[in-house]
């Protein structure tokens, strides 16, 4: 499956899927104190819930009713049910090759029209029965919201260059006042707008394009781990591993 918030492609391949029903009175807490172990849609079907992100870099999200989030897998949180008899449809899984897309690198909860009919796709008999039918249900909740990110505000679309720029030369070094100045904006109003947009600092979405452009050069089996840094734009060996495995969970010899 391809997708990039810039148009430009990146390959990754879903695997391990499961969906689980919860349901939970009020003041329920639920500790993910390592984060999950695997990526999860989580949609509040009834009641109401909040998440707390133990980090401190993310905002709590609340999710009523017909509300979707996204928490990418080893994010520590803990979720809160905040009305009783509060029900959440999960859906759960994991990558086998390549990596998600920048935009769902951080929690979130997601605008998505119709996200009812998409989870409640999931939960149809069809999925025991047919092996690739909880896969066709990723894939379809995937494209749905990456169409939507493709209709994102007008007032992000400013941004466009600065993506199109870094999703093309991930591995240059330049400076954060020349994606700015690409979109002609001052640098505060840059990192500020960049930051609403794609949840992540300017800095850590390159970083982010090029742990995902050496994890496929690393799975190729065509390049080893200081070839793979190098040609993603790493030139500290070691700061490349550690950020890879904050990512991934295992060191990138590991691929």
């Amino acid at each position: 499956m391809e997708h990039e918030p810039s148009g430009r492609s990146v390959t990754f391949a879903a695997d391990s899927i499961d969906v689980l029903k919860v349901t939970r009175n009020r003041n329920y807490t639920n500790s993910q104190s390592h984060g999950r172990s695997r990526h999860s849609f989580i949609y509040t079907n009834t009641g109401c819930m909040r998440y707390t992100f133990l980090s401190g870099e993310t905002d709590s999200i609340s999710a009523a009713a017909g509300e979707l989030v996204f928490i990418p897998q080893k994010c520590a949180h803990f979720s809160t049910y905040l009305a009783d008899a509060t029900e959440v449809k999960i859906i759960q899984f994991d990558l086998s090759a390549g990596a998600l897309p920048a935009y769902l690198t951080s929690p979130q909860k997601l605008e998505l029209h119709r996200a009812d009919e998409a989870i409640d796709a999931f939960f149809d008999p069809l999925a025991d029965r047919h092996p690739f039918y909880l896969l066709s249900c990723l894939y379809a909740l995937l494209w749905q919201i990456d169409d939507a990110q493709a209709r994102r505000p007008s007032k992000y679309q400013k941004l466009q260059r600065a993506l199109d720029e870094m999703a093309e030369h991930y591995a240059e070094n330049e400076k954060i006042a020349h994606y700015a100045a690409l979109c002609g904006m001052s640098e505060t109003g840059f990192r500020r707008l960049f930051r609403a947009y794609t949840g992540l600092s300017p800095v850590e979405y390159r970083n982010h394009l090029r742990l995902s452009r050496a994890k496929i050069k690393l799975q190729s089996g065509e390049y080893n781990v200081s070839e793979a840094a190098e040609m993603s734009g790493f030139t500290n060996l070691s700061f490349f591993i550690r950020l890879y495995k904050k990512k991934y969970g295992h060191t990138p010899k590991k691929e």
